[in-house]
């Protein structure tokens, strides 16, 4: 049975980690450092150089889905991961203040530069958390 005993006794423990991480994330949008790294990448108009890569490719690109949203090709990119994937999360002290960086510890990346290198990290925090669950059994 999971117990509620955030927000009055309406959420979860998840709920409420759900809630900060989403608020954190929200807040990091409007971070300054961050918002230097990717103007450090600016080559010209709209156009930006890949840090893993090194090609010079625009903004955005045309969308995927029939939603119609352009996809952001310049991602400013933690180059240490917000979330160690080799350890998982530890404390919101270590996760504010790997969040919350200064410009150098930014890279900015390409979307298929980026998408490589989330998809590595996931697939080291699953095999992570599949063994995490094995040892408990």
């Amino acid at each position: 049975m999971t117990y509620k005993h955030k927000c009055n006794g309406l959420w979860t423990e998840a709920r409420f980690n759900s809630f900060i991480t989403s608020a954190l994330r929200n807040a990091h949008g409007k971070w300054g450092p961050k918002h230097k790294a990717k103007k450090k990448a600016w080559v010209s108009h709209g156009k930006y150089k890949c840090a893993m890569c090194n090609t010079i490719g625009p903004a955005t690109l045309p969308p995927i889905k029939v939603d119609g949203k352009r996809r952001n090709n310049a991602c400013v990119d933690h180059i240490k991961p917000v979330v160690d994937p080799y350890v998982g999360k530890t404390t919101w002290d270590e996760y504010i203040e790997r969040m919350f960086i200064e410009e150098e510890g930014y890279q900015v990346l390409c979307y298929d530069c980026h998408s490589v290198k989330t998809n590595e990290e996931r697939a080291i925090a699953s095999i992570r958390r599949a063994k995490e669950k094995e040892n408990e059994s």
